[in-house]
């Protein structure tokens, strides 16, 4: 049974870097829950940006007129979260921009990773679509960062004076649209509109990561895991699947085998597994 869990474990090794979030929505446990990545914090003023739009031109936010505020949405042609979502974003312009709040979407995915993501398919995918909004390309991979976007869809919600009043998920379940029970994005503008503050002003964003040249090379300067001979270990493994870097995965973070052997491995039944239970595992015969 061991050598089993061990196979188990290599082939979870091997699953491609692209694999989306296995994790679906669900607002009674999105809660705020920190992201440990860079970036913006509800609260931070935002600098401007100009990238170019799938017209060709090139806009930054202070282009537009008339906004009381940013629906800041970094989304993907080709993530299975962000194609469930493109719908909904038509619709949250539609609905919103009268009211000040335009979507303004942002592609970061490096196209030599994610070829779906190419400006030409962005370009392709927004006539098909035909988006309402401006979709952004963030070719040089700049503004993801300082936002602190790390999945598509991710949405940064400004005030007019460019200050971050929501980061997280657009609504509570990504999957079906009539299930939805709690708008995230719709009732912080609301509580705007009222000179409120939102509540929840956070909520963990569940998609796809962003694919980043700096992940493809490897923060070490090392090639990428594909290209790795050897077996797997227990750091990688937790580094790929632990999306809320808290250093451990959860059930709803893992994926693949880890998923369907996720009660064998959590040895002392917590629900997360840990580097010292993945290594301890690796050791035994």
């Amino acid at each position: 049974m061991i050598k089993l869990i061990v196979i188990s474990l290599g082939l979870v090794f091997s699953i491609n870097l692209t694999s989306c979030s296995n994790t679906e929505p669900n607002h009674k446990n999105n809660h705020p829950r920190a992201e440990k990545a860079e970036g913006y914090k509800v609260g931070d003023v935002a600098t401007d940006f100009k990238l170019q739009n799938v017209d060709g031109k090139f806009y930054a936010l202070s282009d537009l007129d008339k906004v009381k505020g940013y629906i800041v949405v970094f989304t993907s042609n080709v993530c299975p979260y962000a194609v469930m979502y493109q719908d909904r974003l038509i619709e949250l312009h539609n609905k919103m921009a009268p009211l000040g709040y335009p979507v303004v979407a942002i592609n970061s995915n490096d196209a030599s990773i994610e070829e779906g993501d190419s400006f030409e398919n962005m370009q392709a995918r927004a006539s098909e679509m035909e988006f309402p909004f401006l979709y952004l390309n963030d070719a040089d991979q700049k503004i993801y960062p300082k936002y602190g976007a790390t999945k598509t869809p991710h949405v940064f919600l400004l005030d007019n004076e460019m200050v971050v009043k929501y980061i997280g998920a657009i609504d509570d379940n990504a999957k079906s649209p009539e299930d939805v029970e709690v708008k995230y994005v719709e009732n912080a503008i609301d509580a705007l509109q009222k000179g409120e503050e939102p509540n929840p002003n956070f909520t963990k964003a569940i998609g796809c990561p962003i694919k980043s040249k700096k992940a493809r090379r490897g923060r070490d300067g090392r090639p990428p895991r594909g290209d790795r001979k050897g077996p797997p270990n227990a750091e990688g493994i937790v580094e790929r699947m632990d999306s809320d870097k808290d250093g451990k995965v959860s059930k709803d973070e893992a994926h693949g085998p880890l998923k369907n052997d996720f009660t064998r491995l959590d040895l002392n039944n917590d629900g997360y597994l840990t580097i010292e239970e993945l290594s301890k595992l690796k050791k035994r015969k």
